[in-house]
């Protein structure tokens, strides 16, 4: 109890900045915890599962002379399912088909209920996942006007009421019953859902799938042991050559295999990427948040030495010295803590928000381990370190003034600190371009000021909708078009002569005016005028090798898909519309005059998000019976780009946390050099040196350690950048002049710091310092 004693007694005091290793402390625990508690949260995706070793999902890609593509398609053929259940009765315990292509609004009395994630799925998903049923019998799924709801979704709609007969409309255009309820599904899944709709809802909008057309479908197959994974792969290919074909010319062939559903996200270049740079986020502000507490107590040790003198004078020996310190560091750590878990609660929602993941799904019994192992190591480091140090000072230290600055030390640990901020600001300045970048790079029309609206089902019930909306006043055009131009089109394989596949072709059905009214850029030719023209982007053009013969070109498209009876004529072309967003290589296009539109294309007159609160007013107000609400093209954007933002917050918060520490560990670098020098310098400015003269001598003394320290931090965070860029199709790294730039805004603030810290003492009366001489 005497090491509790001194040991609040010298916190109360202030001993070594007590308030400023809290500050540390809390800020490194909270955002280590967090980065690293996200990591193990996307780490277990789908292991919930029971036996997730032999719940598996179908894959593909293409091998192009030998040669496979980068990543792997997961959305595969329908009659899969079936097909190769049948092939492997002695591997295969059930088989079903899930997709989460389709995403209707849902109605409740009238009322668009948000943020429900829906998953189309047939009657075998529960045998084969296993998940449980709480209410129902999942044959019911079969019917299209069927519904299964999750637990939590059924008690946030209905409270306490059973949920089991009640309606949803979907869409507008048809009501389903809900027939059972399921387990709640975690949220660290690649298929999360709230709400389970029968496959036939999604053959209905889309039609049923077939070998080598939709592949839409996720399928998945329960194995009877976990080393069936590996005896499926080597038989799966010819399996599938059973029921299609599946070279695509001579040189191109489309490999199958399985894979564990609960590797599939971590087996994402993109999710692998993402999970790396977490890890080096949560460590550097985690690690430069303990070197920063150990920087401060070493920083004091001038002032405490001879407090640990008295100790050891009064008994105390080694051990005992350093259990004081690691009760001082469980305490500060124990405040930490609490001022940690006070600083979650109140700012929960943004801290969800910015990491796009709920607290109470990082935090459960199973990732326990996560906190509980960065406290410990918290409390080890920064407990032993500084303690071991203090343990080694001699007895002799109460009698005279203690001289050892462990320069080293503070100077190694001064490093590491510049090094983190220098890395994660060199990040931040990459994120925040990019994000930027994507926001404003040409996408091949005009989107400010642009909205959208799609209707679902029978396009006849939106009759007369596209002039009833050009006959209001704050609406400058409308067209239609078959889909919004920012998402994934009907697509056609495009081969070349010896019938390889190339690539697909992203096709849609638009208006006449349509091109003109979105604000696309005629590179050749004219605008499409009658049905069955059509215009193609740049890349279309240049796949196929037109070269300057484009125009009168027929579109290689099958007509039963677009409704045509003879092949499109190509009469224009276009920039390149990038309807699959930057995460993707550019995609080939085209636009096919027709009339099977279900699209509003409209141009606002300004205030643009005024208009469209009338807009969509206007639409509820006049037409409440259709499932139509218009969404600005910056807004689509946003949303394409939201894991980028997400990220780049992420970084936001994380470098302003660094930013704090390591300006506080400068601030007691600072202090503890001035007073422990104090001598010198009052020496010096009575041999005739200036104010001026010591504030360089100061500032050049940092500069030494933070030029090094901040060009290797600029080094690692350009390495860094480069890894995460590549996530970004036709994208390139920021210029280095801009990582230069930030270098030596960091340096600048590094002796501004110095420089106000040091003012008093540079400009200080030499005889106070020496008198005592």
């Amino acid at each position: 109890m005497r090491h509790l004693y001194y040991t609040l007694q010298t916190l109360l005091r202030g001993h070594g900045g007590t308030v400023e290793k809290l500050v540390s402390l809390t800020l490194g625990l909270v955002m280590g915890i967090l980065l690293f508690a996200q990591i193990a949260y996307e780490l277990g995706f789908d292991r919930f599962y029971p036996n997730p070793d032999t719940l598996v999902m179908l894959r593909m890609r293409n091998v192009t002379k030998g040669v496979p593509a980068a990543e792997y398609n997961y959305g595969t053929y329908r009659p899969a399912a079936a097909d190769l259940s049948e092939a492997f009765p002695e591997l295969v315990e059930s088989a079903c088909l899930t997709s989460n292509f389709w995403r209707p609004a849902f109605y409740k009395d009238d009322k668009k209920l948000e943020d429900i994630q829906t998953l189309f799925a047939d009657t075998a998903y529960f045998a084969t996942t296993g998940l449980s049923v709480l209410k129902g019998n999942p044959k019911d799924l079969a019917l299209h006007s069927n519904a299964f709801i999750s637990e939590s979704m059924a008690r946030q709609l209905y409270g306490n009421e059973s949920p089991i007969g009640k309606v949803l409309s979907v869409e507008k255009l048809f009501d389903v019953t809900i027939r059972g309820v399921y387990a709640d599904v975690p949220r660290n899944s690649i298929m999360p859902h709230d709400l389970l709709l029968p496959m036939a809802t999604l053959d209905w909008a889309y039609g049923a799938g077939t070998w080598g057309t939709n592949n839409l479908y996720g399928v998945l197959f329960r194995l009877k042991q976990p080393t069936d994974v590996k005896t499926m792969n080597s038989r799966i290919q010819k399996a599938v050559e059973q029921y299609t074909d599946t070279h695509l010319g001579d040189d191109v062939v489309t490999e199958y295999s399985v894979l564990p559903l609960y590797k599939v996200y971590r087996s994402l270049p993109d999710s692998t990427r993402r999970l790396v740079i977490l890890g080096v986020l949560g460590f550097s502000i985690f690690f430069v948040s303990i070197l920063n507490y150990v920087l401060r107590a070493v920083a004091a040790m001038s002032r405490r030495a001879k407090l640990v003198g008295v100790h050891k004078c009064s008994g105390a020996d080694g051990w005992h010295i350093l259990s004081m310190f690691l009760w001082e560091t469980g305490l500060l750590v124990a405040a930490s803590i609490v001022c940690g878990g006070l600083l979650l609660w109140l700012l929960h929602e943004p801290v969800e928000e910015l990491l796009g993941s709920r607290l109470t799904d990082l935090f459960t019994w199973q990732t326990l381990y996560v906190p509980l192992g960065t406290v410990l190591l918290l409390f080890l480091v920064a407990g032993v370190v500084p303690g071991r140090i203090y343990a080694r000072i001699p007895v002799t230290q109460v009698f005279r003034r203690y001289t050892d600055g462990k320069r080293s030390w503070k100077r190694g640990l001064l490093t590491v600190q510049f090094i983190g901020v220098a890395f994660i600001g060199g990040l931040l300045l990459t994120t925040v371009w990019q994000y930027h970048d994507l926001m404003t790079r040409s996408i091949g029309f005009r989107s400010e000021g642009l909205a959208i609206g799609i209707v679902t089902g029978d396009i006849q019930r939106a009759q007369g909708v596209a002039d009833a909306i050009r006959r209001e006043p704050y609406v400058e055009a409308v067209a239609g078009s078959g889909n919004n131009l920012l998402a994934h089109y009907s697509t056609n394989r495009l081969t070349d002569n010896q019938g390889n596949f190339i690539c697909p072709l992203h096709f849609m059905m638009i208006e006449k005016e349509m091109p003109q009214v979105v604000g696309m850029t005629l590179l050749e030719g004219h605008w499409p005028q009658h049905r069955g023209e059509a215009i193609v982007g740049r890349t279309t053009v240049e796949t196929l090798k037109w070269g300057d013969t484009a125009i009168g070109r027929q579109l290689p498209i099958d007509l039963s898909w677009s409704g045509l009876k003879e092949p499109a004529i190509v009469t224009g072309v276009v920039e390149d519309v990038r309807n699959m967003g930057f995460f993707q290589e550019q995609t080939c296009t085209a636009f096919i005059l027709n009339d099977r539109i279900r699209s509003f294309n409209v141009r606002l007159k300004d205030p643009v998000d005024d208009n469209l609160k009338r807009l969509n007013a206007f639409i509820k107000s006049t037409y409440p019976n259709l499932a139509l609400e218009f969404v600005t093209y910056q807004d689509v954007r946003r949303e394409q780009n939201a894991s980028v933002s997400a990220f780049r917050n992420t970084v936001w918060v994380t470098t302003a946390c660094i930013i704090l520490i390591v300006l506080m560990g400068l601030i007691g670098y600072v202090s503890d050099e001035t007073q422990r020098r104090s001598k010198e310098i009052a020496v010096r400015k009575v041999n005739g040196a200036e104010a001026s003269d010591i504030l360089r001598l100061l500032s050049v003394d940092i500069l030494k350690i933070a030029v090094v320290a901040v060009a290797a931090g600029m080094a690692a965070a350009w390495y860094v950048s480069g890894q995460w860029m590549q996530q970004f199709a036709d994208s390139r790294l920021l210029s280095p002049v801009w990582y230069v730039l930030l270098a030596l805004l960091l340096l600048v603030l590094v002796v501004a710091v110095v420089v106000c810290k040091a003012w008093r003492i540079a400009n200080e009366n030499p005889v106070l310092s020496i008198k005592s001489e």
